[in-house]
């Protein structure tokens, strides 16, 4: 049994999946305990005043409560992506980096260390009922020092890249970002009938419960696809600096054909959109409980919504754009990135609840963005820099990520009284930046041409001729 499931094609993705799932099946019920710890332990409201929070049957009274507890709690969100934007990345790029010479599976088992410690410091916390709110985040000490998502994900994808052929791996890339998002999805769908049955200490056990699995199949049924001699590991070079600066100098190394250019242009819109998409990943919920009074049921099935038209168009959009249209991957891209500026838009004057779901389905072409990024990537730089490069994108996109996400709060914590819909209009003018990028990308890669670039890598038939 274990040798047919060591021989089986899937392996990397069930980390992924399972991550996707404990991440949205966390995620709206964190903000909740948030905002629920808030309301009874810090601004010491009675607790069955606070029981009507997110509810049916919250009244006027409740709803300027909820305003003072939002508040209070958009700065504990801050403190903890900063506090994931400035440290989780610095131990991720050293962890990914040390990998390229000590292997992928080491790096993996890192990060799933850290998430499980993680969610099992949220389940202490939850259990004690008057520990102030911001005792959660303790739970950023383990995420942190062990890599965060970041070395999670740079494991996955580097040793995608290690093991797949490059004329198979942007359907792998494909695969990859459909199986999260289907645990994504499966996530959402369940956490608030779990949290609504059980409460929260079992949503953290789920989460926890969720990487302990993915610890062990780490272990027994992922070789390690690099040619590492496990005894020879050089762990007291765990924490060097100098696997930085190569993967920096790898990032930004001059190359033929703008090939520079073209591989910062292509960051720069990978890392822009994700930080423009995640970055109101826990604003949207208190907008849409304090302007359209949705429960966290009614959240719920909107995420869900949200989620499999995302993967329906991941397959849907690389199929038309790039199959029947043959489009180059650039083109594909800036269409997805006007369809997202216009989802933005919609989602920023929406006053009916269909046409939120609307503006969903707007941003849902913008899923074929990551997997044609990575396949570009994969396309212009040579094989043995690609495990760098992907490194340096996911702490890069960590960075992006939690930085919009602060500074979205920031900026609905501004205007929760006058403008709260004007975080919406912040992400359109982020992905127009992005459109742009993307353009001067497109540019780029049409003047690159492949028969030029095999005529240059020949200096003395160059002379000759």
């Amino acid at each position: 049994m274990t040798d047919c499931l060591r021989n089986f094609k899937l392996h990397v993705e069930v980390l992924y999946t399972l991550l996707g799932f404990s991440m949205m099946f966390e995620n709206s019920i964190t903000t909740n305990f948030l905002l629920y710890r808030t309301c009874y332990v810090t601004l010491e409201y009675n607790r069955s005043d606070c029981d009507l929070l997110g509810t049916k049957f919250a009244n006027n009274d409740t709803k300027i409560m909820e305003t003072k507890v939002e508040t209070y709690a958009t700065y504990i969100i801050m403190c903890r992506s900063i506090t994931e934007a400035f440290i989780a990345p610095l131990f991720g790029f050293l962890l990914a980096s040390w990998s390229d010479k000590n292997g992928r599976r080491p790096l993996m088992l890192f990060g799933l260390t850290g998430l499980l410690m993680s969610y099992l410091t949220m389940t202490i916390v939850s259990s004690l009922p008057y520990v102030s709110p911001w005792y959660f985040l303790l739970h950023e000490i383990p995420f942190c020092l062990c890599g965060s998502k970041i070395a999670l994900m740079t494991g996955c994808l580097s040793y995608m890249s290690d093991t797949i052929p490059e004329h198979k791996r942007g359907i792998r890339l494909g695969f990859l970002e459909a199986a999260a998002n289907l645990g994504m999805l499966v996530g959402t769908l369940s956490s608030s009938y779990v949290f609504t049955s059980f409460g929260y200490n079992t949503i953290f056990l789920t989460c926890v419960a969720c990487q302990f699995f993915s610890w062990m199949f780490t272990w027994f049924f992922i070789k390690e696809s690099l040619d590492v001699d496990e005894n020879q590991r050089q762990w007291t070079t765990l924490f060097r600096l100098t696997p930085i600066k190569q993967t920096m100098a790898i990032v930004f190394k001059r190359r033929e054909n703008n090939d520079r250019a073209l591989v910062l242009c292509i960051f720069s819109v990978f890392v822009t959109f994700i930080g423009a998409k995640y970055s109101d990943s826990s604003i949207i919920f208190l907008y849409l409980r304090k302007e359209f009074s949705w429960t966290l049921e009614m959240y719920t099935l909107f995420v869900a919504f949200s989620l499999a038209i995302w993967i329906l168009m991941c397959l849907v959009t690389i199929r038309v754009f790039v199959n029947i249209l043959r489009m180059k991957e650039t083109t594909a891209i800036i269409m997805a990135l006007t369809f997202n500026i216009m989802g933005y838009s919609v989602q920023g004057f929406a006053n009916k609840n269909w046409q939120i779901y609307g503006a969903a389905g707007l941003l849902s072409v913008g899923s074929c963005i990551p997997p044609l990024s990575q396949l570009l990537l994969s396309k212009v730089v040579p094989k043995d820099e690609i495990g760098k490069l992907y490194a340096a994108l996911v702490s890069f996109n960590s960075i992006s990520l939690l930085l919009g996400s602060t500074f979205n709060a920031y900026v609905y914590n501004q205007t929760i009284l006058r403008f709260p819909q004007g975080f919406n209009f912040v992400t359109a003018v982020i992905c127009g930046f992005a459109l742009i990028v993307a353009i001067v990308s497109s540019i780029l890669y049409s003047k690159r041409g492949t028969p030029r670039f095999h005529i240059l890598t020949n200096e003395e038939d160059t002379r000759n001729e």
